[in-house]
């Protein structure tokens, strides 16, 4: 059985060899790809700035103090300067600090807003007054845009090139409990994260990984105490170690086995359900103690929350009612019945409403599911079906790009629905809910959430739990913010969609 386990670990790691190995030396060019298109973007958006305040690319300083042939061009070379020097104080050269996504941008934020006031105080230290505020607002505004953009490309071919097996690092994950498989599950599903599990340690000769999915994709490497072995044998680039499997003196000599291996370390906080901007590292009386920043339900911000769903809403109903009509003389052209679809969904509290939708189906839909049931393709009470014949040709369409879902924006301006939330389910779902499942129902349902820009239908029934209870968890008005604009590419592209 041993040499089995040897065997298929070892074939494994020279499947990945070629891909993952090369993430150390690759991570200079990762690097040097930033730096590259933070200077761009703040070079350029500061010769736009100018160009926009004076109409020219050579506009004067027009500073007694300075020579003659002193121009903005000079100050700009200042300002990117500052702001490069900002952006690396902010972290965002350090991969290992580098969180990608809202975070990054509220980091280039500060690092944009630092790199101004570092250029006023310069202009005052060397008494240069005169210099125009529009132009520094300017390419301190256009800077962020530009560096924002420009990471967002570098990430986006980053990720592509992870799905395709590149640029990964070797993960071993030690631990040989629940919270380890789910580290080991998340990552295998999750190439785009650059962490590759090539195996799991137990942390003793009587326990073992509870999934069988870690025996036939993630093997057994060996025992959490020849850690520092198998890393080398394997050629590890990051350990990843379950604390939940093992005491506080044993996570702290793996720390130390590994102190001069040039191996990054991550420790998993159990804290599966928290957004890491919720969480916060700090040291009280020499104890390092994570805190965590409590979510705030007050009424001030579910009412930002309805006032932010009402005009958006509003906007939304109001500039595409002539793309309306022309769905409306579609469906009514393709098949029979109804524009509009009225389904009984249950809402925030269990409350029962009617969901609006334009119709996609055939008349008799509902009727026909009963025949359809075991050709279901969703774990759970979820029903999905791929190739649903009851789908009219119109509906496939509409349902590709969530078109369909358009007339909900009427549940939002009633107050049923908020544009975004958990998706209510229907009243035959929630019968084989349990106390976990029925969190979700804290909060008003949504338009579009967390898992509909995560996976879609390509998520289980438990992973979209999971998320929606993630999101009420961590629930803010910036991140429903965030959550709108992702989903905007997920719709257009069509990810997940049946």
């Amino acid at each position: 059985m041993a040499e089995d386990v040897q065997t298929h670990s070892s074939e494994t790691a020279a499947r990945t060899e070629g891909s993952t190995s090369g993430f150390r030396r690759h991570r200079g060019k990762i690097v040097a790809a930033l730096v590259a298109t933070d200077f761009v973007a703040a070079s350029a958006s500061a010769a736009l700035a100018t160009y926009l305040r004076f109409e020219t690319f050579s506009a004067r300083l027009g500073i007694e103090k300075l020579p003659q042939g002193a121009s903005y061009y000079d100050a700009m070379w200042a300002f990117v300067a500052l702001a490069m020097l900002a952006l690396w104080r902010e972290g965002l050269y350090d991969l290992e600090r580098l969180t990608w996504g809202a975070g990054e941008f509220s980091r280039i934020a500060r690092a944009m807003a630092l790199a101004a006031l570092g250029f006023v105080l310069l202009s005052f230290w060397l008494k240069l007054p005169g210099l125009s505020r529009a132009w520094l607002l300017l390419a301190t505004t256009i800077s962020f845009a530009a560096c924002s953009l420009g990471r967002l490309a570098v990430r986006t071919a980053l990720r592509a090139l992870r799905r395709r097996g590149h640029l990964l690092r070797r993960t071993l994950i030690v631990g040989s409990n629940p919270e380890a498989a789910e580290i080991a599950r998340i990552l295998k599903g999750s190439p785009e994260t650059g962490l590759a599990p090539i195996g799991c340690l137990a942390s003793s000769h009587a326990e073992y990984l509870p999934l069988g999915y870690c025996d036939q994709d993630v093997p057994m490497l060996g025992e959490a105490r020849d850690l520092r072995e198998i890393v080398a044998e394997h050629g590890v680039d990051t350990v990843v170690i379950a604390t939940t499997a093992f005491d506080h003196d044993v996570v702290s000599r793996m720390i130390a086995e590994l102190r001069d291996t040039g191996v990054t370390i991550q420790l998993s906080s159990g804290l599966f359900d928290i957004l890491t901007s919720r969480v916060l590292v700090k040291e009280v009386a020499g104890v390092p103690l994570i805190t965590v920043r409590s979510v705030s339900f007050s009424r001030r911000n579910a009412v930002m929350k309805r006032a932010f769903d009402l005009v958006v809403a509003s906007l939304v109903v109001l500039i595409g009612m002539p793309v309306w009509l022309l769905i409306a003389a579609a469906i009514t052209i393709d098949s029979r019945g109804p524009v509009l679809f009225k389904q009984t969904r249950i809402g925030r509290g269990g409350k029962p409403f009617g969901m609006y939708k334009f119709r996609s189906m055939h008349r008799d839909a509902e009727q026909r599911l009963a025949e359809l049931l075991e050709s279901n393709e969703a774990d759970g009470p979820l029903f999905k079906m791929k190739d649903d014949p009851r789908v009219t040709r119109v509906g496939k369409w509409l349902r590709r790009f969530s078109i369909d879902e358009f007339p909900q924006l009427i549940n939002v301006l009633k107050g049923e629905m908020s544009l975004v939330g958990p998706r209510p389910p229907l009243p035959r779902e929630t019968q084989a809910y349990g106390e976990r499942e029925w969190q979700r129902m804290q909060v008003p349902p949504g338009m579009t959430g967390l898992w509909q820009v995560s996976g879609r239908s390509r998520l289980t029934f438990d992973e979209m739990i999971r998320l929606d209870l993630f999101y009420i968890e961590n629930w803010s008005v910036a991140f429903d913010l965030a959550l709108l604009a992702r989903t905007v590419p997920v719709v257009f592209g069509a990810k997940g969609a049946w």
